[in-house]
């Protein structure tokens, strides 16, 4: 299980702001950090998402709590997260288009559908409806992945 992520953005409370729209939660300072927010992915769970300022990296540090450094670096990259959020498609659109992020819905090869959610239209968020979860946990796990791709496990 993934507990928490962490997303580097522009415009830390405003992406904040809307995340927690998803999940129909809240935006909360994240104390730790300057200009930091954190939204908890539902109240149960204990899962949530960290927002920082785009300027900075996580670096090696004390055990406590990691370094921040500056970093010109463009956003982007291969990260992305799949994450269950209890609303609609629909309204997920909705919010996409009020925050000005592109969003589309779209199917995963012939097994399971996300709305593809650009933060920022940067960073990429595979949202998955309370069906698409289902669909999700249905196809995702090591038998069918062997069974559909033919996949030996790689061993070290």
């Amino acid at each position: 299980m993934i507990h928490h992520i962490s997303l580097a953005v522009a415009q830390p409370l405003v992406v904040a702001q809307v995340l927690a729209r998803f999940w129909q939660s809240e935006a909360l300072p994240f104390p730790m950090y300057n200009n930091s927010f954190v939204v908890f992915c539902g109240e149960e769970s204990g899962s949530c998402i960290e927002i920082y300022p785009e300027a900075t990296r996580l670096a090696p540090s004390t055990p406590e709590l990691p370094a921040l450094v500056a970093d010109q670096s463009p956003p982007g990259g291969a990260f992305h997260a799949a994450i269950s959020v209890p609303v609609s498609a629909e309204a997920i659109q909705a919010i996409c288009q009020a925050a000005n992020w592109f969003c589309q819905v779209g199917p995963r090869g012939n097994f399971f559908h996300v709305v593809e959610v650009w933060v920022e239209n940067h960073t990429l968020l595979e949202l998955l409806t309370p069906e698409m979860t289902a669909e999700y946990v249905a196809f995702a796990n090591q038998r069918n992945w062997k069974a559909i791709f033919e996949s030996p496990s790689v061993q070290s």
